[in-house]
């Protein structure tokens, strides 16, 4: 097989590639709780319930996929109480929002969607910046995670996933402090593909 006849396979091989992956968009809500902690030598934690919303695009190429997606947990119950009325140490005191963007990799078997993620996060809410008074600030990080999903019909799926983050960035907290925060998350949802 000649020059020309291997880059004419090769240029056919890439088009069927091509026209077999398929394109989705995605849209789901969940409830989701994690265990979080917020430390700077002293730590403290706290369960934080909330609801997501999730965004995202899935390429389909046979039974393997991959994609990315956007996602907004907000809490619901953020307080930590060992802030309540004494700072102790510049910590996340309360928590408002976690935002995600992920990549995410999978495969289908059966009715089930086996899939991982990897991306970047942060959480927002107040940070003590006194021993009397917090101002509201952000910590950001690393977000990985491993979920699963089931097929309930052509456009929606039930989902279930555990996200763990491990932020840490001082420039987005107030008074120029650094506190690590870390969160071991459940997330239990369904989402519908557009």
């Amino acid at each position: 097989m000649g020059f020309k006849s291997k880059a004419i396979a090769a240029a056919i091989g890439v088009a069927c590639a091509s026209s077999a992956a398929q394109a989705e968009g995605y849209f789901g809500v969940a409830l989701d709780g994690g265990k979080a902690t917020s430390s700077t030598g002293y730590s403290h934690d706290k369960f934080m319930p909330g609801v997501a919303v999730v965004l995202g695009n899935r390429i389909n190429n046979g039974n393997f996929f991959y994609g990315y997606e956007a996602s907004a947990s907000l809490t619901l119950n953020g307080a930590f109480e060992e802030c309540d009325g004494f700072n102790p140490a510049p910590v996340l005191c309360k928590q408002t929002a976690n935002l995600r963007l992920m990549g995410v990799v999978g495969q289908q078997v059966g009715d089930y969607d086996l899939y991982g993620k990897l991306g970047y996060g942060a959480v927002f809410g107040d940070f003590a910046d006194s021993p009397f008074s917090v101002a509201s600030g952000h910590v950001k990080g690393l977000s990985v995670g491993v979920g699963a999903s089931r097929q309930l019909n052509d456009t929606t799926k039930l989902f279930g996933e555990v996200l763990y983050d491990a932020y840490h960035n001082s420039s987005g907290q107030p008074g120029g402090y650094s506190s690590e925060y870390t969160n071991v998350n459940l997330r239990l949802g369904v989402m519908r593909s557009f």
